[in-house]
């Protein structure tokens, strides 16, 4: 029985990381996400650099959260805090960025999360935010009024 207790924490761990490496994590169109931001379902959070938000500008309706930042996960888990029950659904150039940090944060827990497909600049699954005329507004540019969650 003793070793049936010690070595029950090592097989729930295996279950787990089979369970997890199995699970896809949601994925969503820029469209729809633009949509669903607006209406308070999403919070969107574009993980690219300050130089690619100061080159290109970014979607009107998102937060800012340099992936390579050293805070990243805190200030991720900041925005958490504000919408514990709200999906956040993450942004990059062309969904490679977002696709492996979802996939690395839904593996570590977080499973309310999104990846935002094609990116801001589209890719061979689709066009993107830009070629979508979505809205952009300038780094520094206030948020969109209708997003109510504070950039960290």
């Amino acid at each position: 029985m003793r070793i049936l207790t010690q070595i029950a924490p090592f097989f729930a761990l295996i279950f787990v990381l089979a369970t997890s490496a199995n699970a896809q994590v949601a994925q969503m169109t820029p469209d729809a996400a633009y949509t669903k931001a607006l209406a308070g379902e999403i919070v969107l959070i574009d993980i690219r650099t300050p130089d690619e938000w100061a080159e290109t500008g970014l979607p009107d309706v998102a937060l800012q959260n340099d992936l390579y930042a050293p805070d990243f996960i805190q200030k991720l888990l900041a925005i958490r805090d504000q919408n514990p029950s709200i999906p956040l659904a993450l942004i990059c150039r062309t969904g490679n960025r977002s696709g492996n940090t979802t996939s690395q944060l839904y593996q570590a827990g977080l499973t309310n999360i999104i990846d935002v497909v094609e990116g801001v600049a589209g890719s061979s699954i689709g066009p993107g935010w830009f070629a979508r005329g979505l809205p952009v507004r300038r780094a520094g540019a206030a948020l969109n009024p209708a997003i109510s969650t504070v950039q960290p």
